[in-house]
């Protein structure tokens, strides 16, 4: 850009020149006509230069023309020595060229700008058309309507594929989406920094694949620069890696990220424009999105709070009473007898059933401060009551031994392990039930619940998408794996089953 625009200069300097030696050269032409008129064909001159190249030109095109009349024209010739007339009339001919270059120079910035104008009228007016038709996400979960924000966004752009990341004031998680995958939840060590620092608060664009030499053309408040190197994170360099780069930043209420599109057809200086207002509106949708998660969590919050205390003080209440009536009824049996170890039975069967229901309590009630759980003591607890009520060998491993989580997270992997546990134990009758909770060394916790049992309708190996369009997973167990940014993969023979859980947390060894 630079160079094409070095060049325009030149030719403008040069044609100032060029109109100048040809005035000359007429003039010395038509000399025995033209009399004292030696200044006619000057003006021309002077003007073309003025409209054709600006100020510049038109100024270098004054002072060669005068010094052409007063060398070629003023008598003595071929002499720049003048008398005091001629030199007044050289003074008048170089203000009078002047002022006309002035007035050519306004012209041409004033018919300039009213073209820059028109056509940025234009670009607005189809910026406009392009995101006009945006798709509304008001009610809808945030992973879906963030697909349907990010594929309308990439039409609007015109590329082949588009990535938003971004962060909530309270939460200690980076969100990153890139349809068709789910949004994943990362602790903030990753993907930092997003961009590099210089960039952190421009929209940049490059019209080649990206690279570490990659040229980004920078477009900031202060003005437009170029930058040399690799401008993302390399963990979001292989789903961009379309050429036809661009990328702005947005910060909204709550949400502050930045998104990037690869696969621009046309990366012109239209592009920067339209890469800010569609960031500008993802931001909004997003953070639309986002209160609407906000409040579905405060709402169920409330609704475990209510069902919690309602489980205890009515079912709870209910079955204690039904126990004591049980004990009774088999104690004023003398001798023992069949029918009162039948009672007996019961009455231990609904003694588990309270158990389980009591612990199904603890779970469903926030955890209050901030202490963090120890994995494997809540899940060997867990363990010998499954065990003992289904009386099948329940083998649980954590590694390291010593992991602790978040209370909320620490919470919800025993929900999900339950629940698999369960659903194995209910559904595929297996003589054994094996769980591995292991973190990876990093930020990432992957829970793998396998069996020996008859596995599910479906044969072979499904990871998250399959099951989301299938539909094959437990729901409810698929659903608080999605809750936490985490996928879900089952792995189904005749021989077993086996679900493997992975989940961002933030992981600390006791």
């Amino acid at each position: 850009m630079r160079t094409a625009l070095t060049s325009r200069r030149v030719n403008a300097y040069l044609a100032a020149l060029a109109a100048v030696s040809a005035a000359t050269v007429t003039t010395i032409a038509l000399r025995p006509w033209m009399g004292g008129s030696v200044s006619i064909f000057y003006f021309p001159a002077v003007i073309i230069a003025a409209v054709y190249g600006g100020y510049g030109p038109g100024i270098v095109s004054t002072v060669l023309a005068t010094a052409a009349l007063a060398f070629f024209f003023i008598p003595p010739e071929h002499s720049m020595k003048i008398g005091a007339d001629d030199a007044l009339r050289l003074v008048v001919f170089a203000i009078v060229a002047t002022a006309t270059s002035s007035l050519s120079t306004a012209l041409k910035r004033a018919e300039d700008a009213r073209r820059r104008s028109f056509h940025e009228l234009e670009t607005a007016l189809a910026t406009l058309k392009k995101v006009s038709g945006w798709p509304l996400v008001a009610g809808s979960r945030l992973g879906e309507g963030a697909r349907r924000v990010l594929e309308h966004a990439a039409t609007v752009m015109g590329a082949t594929s588009s990535i938003a990341v971004w962060e909530a004031e309270d939460e200690p998680w980076r969100y990153v989406a890139m349809p068709p995958y789910p949004i994943s939840k990362r602790p903030p060590t990753e993907l930092s920094p997003v961009v590099p620092s210089p960039l952190e608060h421009a929209a940049i664009m490059c019209s080649a694949p990206l690279d570490e030499q990659a040229t980004v053309i920078v477009h900031e408040r202060s003005g437009e620069t170029t930058w040399r190197g690799m401008p993302v994170h390399p963990d979001l360099l292989v789903h961009l890696r379309d050429a036809g780069f661009a990328s702005a930043p947005f910060q909204v209420e709550h949400l502050k990220g930045r998104v990037f599109f690869s696969g621009i057809a046309q990366v012109t200086a239209d592009v920067i424009p339209l890469v800010v207002l569609v960031a500008r509106e993802i931001g909004n949708s997003l953070d639309q999105l986002f209160l609407h998660e906000r409040l579905q969590q405060v709402a169920i919050r409330e609704d475990r709070i209510r069902l919690a205390r309602d489980l205890h003080d009515g079912v709870l209440q209910a079955l204690t009473g039904i126990r004591l009536q049980l004990q009774t009824l088999a104690d004023e049996q003398h001798p023992p007898s069949s029918s009162s170890e039948r009672l007996l039975a019961v009455e231990r069967a609904i003694a588990t059933e309270q158990r389980e229901l009591r612990a199904f309590i603890e779970d469903l009630k926030p955890v209050a401060g901030a202490q963090r759980g120890d994995v494997a003591q809540h899940l060997e607890e867990l363990r010998s009551r499954l065990a003992a009520e289904w009386k099948t060998t329940i083998v649980v491993r954590v590694e390291p031994a010593n992991l602790a989580l978040p209370p909320s997270t620490d919470s919800a992997v025993r929900l999900m392990v339950r629940e698999a546990v369960v659903n194995a134990l209910k559904h595929a009758s297996p003589s054994r039930v094996s769980v591995d909770v292991r973190s990876d060394g990093g930020d990432r916790l992957q829970v793998v619940v396998s069996d020996d049992g008859r596995g599910f309708p479906f044969r072979g190996r499904r990871d998250h998408q399959a099951l989301v369009a299938s539909n094959d997973a437990p729901a409810s167990l698929r659903d608080r794996v999605v809750s936490l940014g985490g996928t879900l993969a089952i792995e189904s023979q005749p021989t077993g089953s086996r679900l493997e859980i992975t989940v961002p947390v933030a992981i600390q060894h006791m």
